[in-house]
C-alpha cells in the first residue's frame, strides 16, 4: 500500500512537470479580434493602433474652503482636474477559451501606466475582468517588445493605459472679470488651461499559448 502511494505521488509529480514543460506556441492572428482596435492583432508590425481618448485636463485656480482671506481676496490654489476619463482601453478576444502563458506588447509610443486584465466570460462590466499582476501599471518608455506573464485560461484580454498630455495643443482661456471685480480693479484675470489627452500607440499584441 505504501509503495502504491509513493508511485502515485511520483506519477502526479511527473505529470505536473510534463504539463509545465509543454512548449509554447504563438496564437495566429486569425484567432484574435478587437472591435475597437483591430490593428492590435492584425499580425502586421508595420501597422499602428492608438487608444481612443475620452477626456482632457483642466488647470486653473480654485478657491480653498474656509475663511482664510486677505484684504477681501479668497485664498486660491492652482489645481489640475480631469474632465471625462484619463484612462484609455482596448479589448482583445480569442476565438475560444485558451490557456495563455504570456503576451508580448510591441509599443509604438510611450505607454503610461499600462495594465492588463482578463476574463473567461463575455464581460458585461469592467469589474468582470481579473487583474494580471505582472508589471501592473508599468510605464513603457521604449519601443522594444515587453513580455507580460498571464498563466491562465482566458477568452478576453483588456489593456488600459493613461492618456498622454498633449501640451503642444493646450488652449489657454481667460476668465473675464465680473462687474464687482472691474470696480475693485484689484483682482487679476485668471487663466484656465485646457490640455488635450492623446492615446498611446501599439504596433502589435502577440499571444503565446501552451
Amino acid at each position: 500500500m505504501r509503495i502504491l502511494s509513493i508511485l502515485s505521488i511520483l506519477f502526479i509529480g511527473v505529470l505536473g512537470c510534463a504539463v509545465l514543460n509543454q512548449p509554447t506556441f504563438e496564437v495566429t492572428s486569425s484567432r484574435l479580434t478587437s472591435e475597437t482596435n483591430p490593428q492590435l492583432v492584425d499580425g502586421n508590425l508595420d501597422t499602428i493602433s492608438t487608444f481612443a481618448v475620452r477626456g482632457h485636463l483642466e488647470k486653473s485656480y480654485k478657491s480653498l474652503p474656509g475663511e482664510n482671506r486677505t484684504f477681501g481676496n479668497t485664498q486660491r490654489k492652482y489645481m489640475t482636474q480631469v474632465e471625462g476619463s484619463r484612462r484609455t482601453e482596448a479589448v482583445i478576444k480569442l476565438d475560444a477559451p485558451t490557456y495563455i502563458s504570456y503576451v508580448e506588447i510591441y509599443p509604438a509610443s510611450r505607454i503610461p501606466k499600462l495594465a492588463l486584465m482578463t476574463t473567461l466570460e463575455d464581460p458585461k462590466f469592467a469589474s468582470s475582468f481579473n487583474v494580471v499582476h505582472d508589471k501592473l501599471h508599468t510605464t513603457l518608455e521604449g519601443k522594444r517588445p515587453v513580455r507580460f506573464q498571464i498563466n491562465r485560461k482566458i477568452l478576453y484580454l483588456r489593456l488600459t493605459a493613461d492618456g498622454i498630455e498633449d501640451r503642444q495643443n493646450a488652449i489657454r482661456e481667460k476668465k473675464e472679470k465680473n462687474e464687482r471685480d472691474k470696480k475693485k480693479e484689484k483682482i487679476d484675470i485668471d487663466a484656465r488651461i485646457q490640455i488635450p489627452l492623446k492615446g498611446a500607440s501599439i504596433r502589435e499584441v502577440k499571444f503565446y499559448a501552451r
